[in-house]
Order: C-alpha cells, then structure tokens, then sequence
C-alpha cells in the first residue's frame, strides 16, 4: 500500500463536525484512528485493513483494535470513554458493508427503552444514514446489505438465545450485570464461523462473572501492557482497559463532572470514571485520609525519603515527604518503570532514577545521557538528606551508598506493615501532590482482602498496590516502633513521634 494522502485541518474539522452529529456520506466508513491531540494517524476500513481512502468516521487510538477480527472482545473502563459509542460505530459500519446479524444482549431488558437500540438509533442519526437503515421498534434492518440488529435480555429469557442460529455478532452491554449462567448459555450459541462477542462493561466487583471468568485470567498481561491484551489470534481474545484519558473528544462538561466527583467522593470517582472497582470504603485502607491537591514546599522542610527496592515485575521506587502539623505532605516522587517507559533501571544507574543530574560524582557525569535529561529528573534533595530502604536488599544499599547517598536499611519487625499503616493513618491527612500519580493509585487502591462469598472486609492486607506506600512507611523509620516494644500506651507513642516529625519541632 503506498503512503496514505494528508488529511487536511479542514477535513478533520468536517469529520469532528460529521462526528457531533452533522451529516455524512451514506456508505460505509473509513475509519481515521486519532491520537489525543485528534491527529489522524491512519486509515482503516471495515474489516480493520489499512486504506488510503479518506477517514469519514473517528475513533481513538485505545481503541482501534476494535476493527480486527477476534472471536471475543472486552472492553472495560468508567465512563466518558467512548467505549460504546466506538463499539456501534464499528457495529453500524460493518453492517453497511456486508450481512451481519447482530444480536444486542443485556442481563434485564424489560421493554426495548431498556436496550441499546438508543445508541444505535443515535449513531444512524448522527451520520445522517438513516435512508439506509429501517428502524423498526423491537429492531433495525439494513436492506442493501441484508443486515438486522435484534435486542434482547438474558434474564429469564436465556434458554431463548438458542434459537437465534446465525448469529454474526453479539453484543452484551453493561455486562458487570450479567449472570454466570447468562454466560454459560450464551458464549456456546453464537457459533457462526468467523462470529464475534463484543462484551463492554465498566466494573463493579471482582467476583463479577464476566470479570473473574474472561478478564481476570488475563490481568498480569493487562498490568503489563498498559491495560491492553491482544492475542493476536482471530479465533481469540481481545481485552482493552479504556477510560476518559483514552477519549480525544471528552466533553468539557463531563470533565467537570469527572473532576467535581474526584474532589467529593474519591471511591465514587474511581469507580465510575476510572473503571476499578466498586469499594467500600472500610475496605480501602486510606479511605477518608489522603487528598490530592497542588502546594508548595515550605524552604524550612524537614524531609524525609523512602525507597521501596523493585523485583521482577515490581518498581523500584522513592518518595519525598514532610510534616507540617499533624499533616503529611508527599510531594515528589520516582519510579522506575514510569521513569523509563515501563522497564526497570540497571543498579548501577540507580543514582540517575533517585538524583537525576544533581551533584553528580566521579564518572557519572561521563554516564549521563542527553535522553536522560527527560528520562530521570530525580527528587529534589535527594544526595542531601537521609533516605531509609527497604531492608532486604542490603548489597543494593551498599551499592547506592557507593553511589552517594546517605542511605541506610529501615528496621522491620513482625507487625511492622500494620504498625506503619496504624502511624500513617494518624495523620490528620496525608496531601499528595497531583504530580505524584503514581503514589496516588497506590492510596487509591491499597486495600484489605474481602471474603469473596460473604462480602466480608478482612484484616488481611492484600500485597499490591504498595510500593510507594511501602517506602513511605519506610522513611518514617524510628518514629514508627513495634507496639509490643512500648511501655506506654502505643496510640500516644505514635502520635508523639509523629508530633516530633513536624516543622518547627526540632
């Protein structure tokens, strides 16, 4: 294929205007995948193949593997993704070009105001195609290609769902609601050669079917792909994680709406618009305690740093903080893989993930690479002030000592990680500064276990999510000790060392 023709500023302009709603032309469409700046990237037509044809149709980047052919199809994530306005567009496009027979599924489907014929609806109207579509009340049909949608619900109606023979796609919407019996009956059924199942859900529980079943099994490749697995096979299995920082086109309004709720109700807000989820507030361990907010460092700071040591699939990790009042302040933060692109950093470049450029010694000016400069702008402050670690890796501190650092291993016992989180959350808060976006998914999601048949909150701490936490907990060494070595009542041990901590009380 030769290199696809520019696509004009003005063209894309027409396009996002086609895309608000305005007309387009009654074929099927090219779809230009765009970038978050709504630069179109490239071209694909229905079947998910390059084209140099012009695009008529938009979509996200995040979302782009839509178009190829894989037998099952998930996508999740909160809202103002555009995971399903996507996923019609695709529908109506492919049923333009050729038969489909699609079969529009959601758990309860009362009356057809229930379904997804709305979204369809909208789309044929927003491409202003409608002469090619009939819209009946329980179903639309395109003539010239022979194509139907037909919707119905699961619940009750499952053993029905057999009788729909030739079904070319089904699509389950709103699927955290669906049933592992729905499921079983279902996947079975849509048995056509070459059939798709398109599943977009945003999540709700972990013991959900559709998510521990069909997502689950895949969440450490997710975790490793940035929220997306691609099997790469037709016969198999696409999984996307998509979510508002996904969508080029996110309405200002719903982006105060988003940013409204992550100001008032932060587990709210996680839930719905970052797709984790649905908690309880007892179950997360920082629930009530930490905000996220833009401050200043005041000049007369004592701080204190903490390193949490990366292993296989983990990262190596530091924070800054300071206490002013009963107040934790962390307001920097490094991590190796964020800090470069995902991978971890080779020891004996640790210094550049922890100091960046800053007093550099000996022969590490020599090692400085020009691509260092944005790859690891390092913590203010950090060959300066005593740092606490993790202490089981000692010979990567005596590496890091070597490499100049005044670093040495934070003291563990058996409680420890209860004892620090007791210490932490007595904090009246703990503010994160808004840069520290890793620290803050960490304090977003640090949880205990739930009983997955009772519902039960535990008094397990569940090992994830815990890195920056962890070395946070480790800058407090000495001021946080173990309960069964105090000799006076531990609450007021803690909040007298945490008192001590403070500006002015040295």
């Amino acid at each position: 294929m030769g290199a696809r023709r520019g696509v004009t500023f003005a063209q894309i302009e027409r396009i996002e205007r086609i895309f608000e709603g305005m007309g387009s032309v009654d074929e099927p469409p090219t779809f230009g995948i765009c970038d978050m700046e709504r630069k179109v990237l490239r071209c694909r037509d229905v079947h998910g193949e390059l084209t140099d044809a012009q695009p008529t149709v938009l979509i996200g980047e995040r979302l782009e593997p839509l178009l190829y052919k894989r037998r099952l199809k998930i996508v999740l994530g909160g809202r103002g993704s555009m995971k399903t306005r996507t996923i019609v567009s695709v529908l109506i496009g492919k049923a333009q070009a050729q038969r489909e027979r699609v079969l529009c599924l959601r758990e309860i489907q009362n009356s057809i105001e229930d379904s997804s014929k709305a979204e369809l609806d909208g789309e044929i109207e927003r491409r202003d195609i409608g002469g090619s579509f009939l819209t009946r009340k329980n179903s639309i049909i395109v003539p010239a290609s022979r194509s139907r949608f037909t919707f119905r619900g699961l619940y009750r109606n499952v053993q029905s769902i057999k009788g729909f023979s030739g079904v070319t796609t089904a699509w389950i919407d709103e699927a955290e609601n669906i049933s592992r019996t729905s499921l079983d009956y279902l996947m079975p059924t849509i048995r056509e050669p070459g059939s798709e199942v398109i599943i977009s859900f945003n999540p709700n529980k972990e013991s959900d079917p559709v998510y521990a079943d069909l997502v689950a099994p895949y969440a450490e490749q997710l975790a490793a792909n940035d929220g997306v697995y691609d099997s790469g096979d037709p016969d198999g299995v696409l999984i996307i994680v998509c979510n508002h920082e996904h969508n080029p086109w996110l309405p200002k309004e719903l982006a105060i709406q988003r940013d409204q709720m992550r100001a008032r109700d932060l587990d709210r807000y996680n839930w719905i618009w970052e797709g984790k989820f649905n908690r309880k507030s007892d179950e997360l361990i920082f629930a009530g305690k930490f905000r996220i907010d833009t401050f200043e460092t005041p000049a007369s700071a004592r701080f204190f740093f903490g390193i949490d040591w990366g292993f296989a699939q983990d990262p190596t990790t530091l924070n800054r903080m300071y206490v002013v009042g009963n107040t934790l302040y962390i307001d920097y933060e490094a991590n190796s893989h964020a800090q470069n692109n995902g991978k971890g950093v080779d020891l004996d470049e640790l210094w550049k993930l922890f100091a960046g450029k800053d007093r550099m010694r000996g022969t590490q000016s020599l090692q400085w690479r020009p691509e260092d400069d944005l790859k690891f702008p390092g913590v203010p402050g950090a060959r300066v002030w005593p740092i606490k670690a993790d202490n089981a890796r000692p010979e990567t501190i005596s590496l890091v000592k070597k490499q100049g650092f005044n670093i040495s291993a934070a003291e563990k016992w058996g409680g420890s990680v209860e004892d620090g989180i007791t210490f932490l959350r007595g904090f009246d808060e703990i503010v994160i500064h808004k840069r520290c976006v890793n620290t803050i998914k960490e304090f977003e999601n640090y949880s205990y276990k739930v009983d997955k048949v009772t519902g039960e909150v535990l008094p397990i701490i569940v090992d994830k999510w815990n890195h920056h936490i962890d070395g946070t907990r480790y800058a407090m060494d000495g001021y946080i000790r173990g309960r069964n070595g105090l000799n006076i009542n531990p609450d007021a041990a803690m909040a007298a060392a945490r008192a001590s901590m403070a500006i002015g009380a040295h």
